[in-house]
């Protein structure tokens, strides 16, 4: 089964992180009060010097705290991997990660998660130690090993944890961790941290929804295709139709995205369950019920923005058959247009032809082409020379143009019988055999 594992771990998704050096390495420690495991657990955050690594493993697993009575016991370790959201800079270094990796029994968990698109596993136990690994890539990776108490008395169960987490999600489980008051019972267990991740994802998918319903409500108020006849509009989605219906689409993008995270979620609290005993408190109840109204949120979400994305659709193609209207409308005003000033260029023909003879004659016996002195007034008019001269000039000329005319006629006729053929030819060649 380890060598299906180390396979997977050279397939690693977070290759992206390689941090040579780093100055500093951040963690967090949780101590419980062992001889009362329903006192509430003390969260400690430490930024440590890179060098000091060695000393801080050193360190006793027993710590004296002002805010309590009795001395507290050390149950869990957590490495915290990527770029911290306050100061920008990412730790641990590389080295560190091998280090504390290969100490804590995690090489294997730890690739393997790396390698993971999503989901949880349970790796081969090794002597008293049980490893297991979540992963919602890019946004979380965590491997963690959990050991249980040789003996009875002060010996608790020890959990070293190895979290990838950034940005929002490294903040959000920080957030976790220190806002609320965790028994100790419960921050010792196997569970603790694939509780902390389940509430993670679940807390990341409630927001999500929350900002879906939001768009949604105003594109239903701007579609009108709801019945919620209960409910005051406030204001409308602005913007075209289609910057819309791209962003219904970019929420349904979120809503895929949302049933992966759920599904995620619905493993870790399935692996929770499988490994609580019978006697134990049943709190995965409340997770595993808050996840199941989740599933059902997230159907019913989605199903609202499915309305809404057929509903744009509907509505841009009534907008567009109106805009195709109006085209044709104007395409038909302008034929109307059209076919009137075709009727005004024939009058002007008609007017031209009635005055082109007169034209003609009046422009012909302007010229000194006629002999008009020693005849009678019969109008008896006898010719010069330029009159034949005329013809002869004018008549050959008339061919010419005429000629020149119907040669480029013949000529643009076969360049385009030409072109159509070898449009076929390659036509003919593409088609399949």
């Amino acid at each position: 089964m380890e060598d299906i594992y180390r396979h997977f771990s050279r397939q690693s998704l977070w290759d992206k992180y390689d941090v040579p050096k780093a100055p500093t390495i951040e963690v967090t420690e949780i101590w419980v009060d062992p001889s009362c495991m329903d006192a509430i657990s003390i969260v400690e955050h430490r930024s440590l010097s890179s060098a000091d690594v060695d000393n801080w493993l050193d360190e006793p697993s027993r710590k004296s705290f002002a805010s309590a009575r009795s001395p507290h016991s050390r149950t869990a370790r957590i490495l915290w991997v990527g770029q911290n959201p306050t100061t920008g800079r990412s730790s641990p270094s590389t080295h560190v990660l091998e280090r504390l990796a290969g100490d804590w029994g995690l090489q294997n968990g730890l690739g393997y998660a790396q390698s993971s698109f999503g989901g949880v596993s349970s790796l081969p136990c090794s002597s008293s130690s049980a490893v297991y690994t979540v992963t919602y890539h890019p946004k979380l990776a965590a491997a963690w090993s959990h050991s249980a108490p040789l003996g009875g008395g002060a010996n608790i169960p020890k959990t070293h944890m190895i979290v990838f987490a950034e940005g929002e999600s490294r903040t959000e489980l920080q957030r976790i961790l220190n806002q609320s008051t965790w028994r100790g019972a419960l921050t010792s267990h196997a569970m603790f941290p694939a509780l902390l991740c389940s509430l993670l994802l679940g807390r990341e998918l409630d927001t999500t929804l929350d900002e879906i319903k939001g768009l949604v409500r105003e594109v239903e108020a701007r579609t009108g295709h709801h019945r919620f006849a209960s409910r005051r509009e406030t204001q409308p989605a602005a913007g075209e139709l289609g910057h819309l219906s791209a962003q219904m689409s970019g929420c349904a993008a979120k809503l895929a995205n949302g049933t992966r995270k759920f599904r995620v979620v619905e493993a870790i609290n399935n692996l929770i369950t499988q490994n609580m005993r019978e006697d134990q408190e049943k709190w995965i109840d409340l997770v595993a019920h808050r996840t199941g109204m989740q599933q059902t949120d997230l159907t019913y979400t989605s199903s609202r923005v499915d309305v809404q994305i057929k509903a744009l659709f509907h509505l841009i193609a009534q907008q567009d058959n109106a805009i195709a209207f109006d085209t044709a409308s104007a395409t038909r005003s302008i034929a109307a247009s059209s076919l009137q000033d075709s009727s005004s260029m024939k009058m002007l023909s008609l007017v031209a032809m009635f005055f082109l003879p007169g034209s003609f004659v009046a422009a012909l016996f302007s010229t000194p082409l006629f002999v008009y002195q020693g005849y009678d007034q019969k109008m008896k008019l006898g010719t010069r020379p330029q009159f034949a001269l005329f013809w002869a000039i004018t008549i050959p000329v008339t061919v010419g143009v005429f000629i020149m005319y119907f040669v480029w006629m013949c000529v643009q006729k076969k360049k385009d019988k030409k072109r159509r053929r070898k449009g076929l030819q390659v036509g003919l060649q593409v088609l399949p055999a």
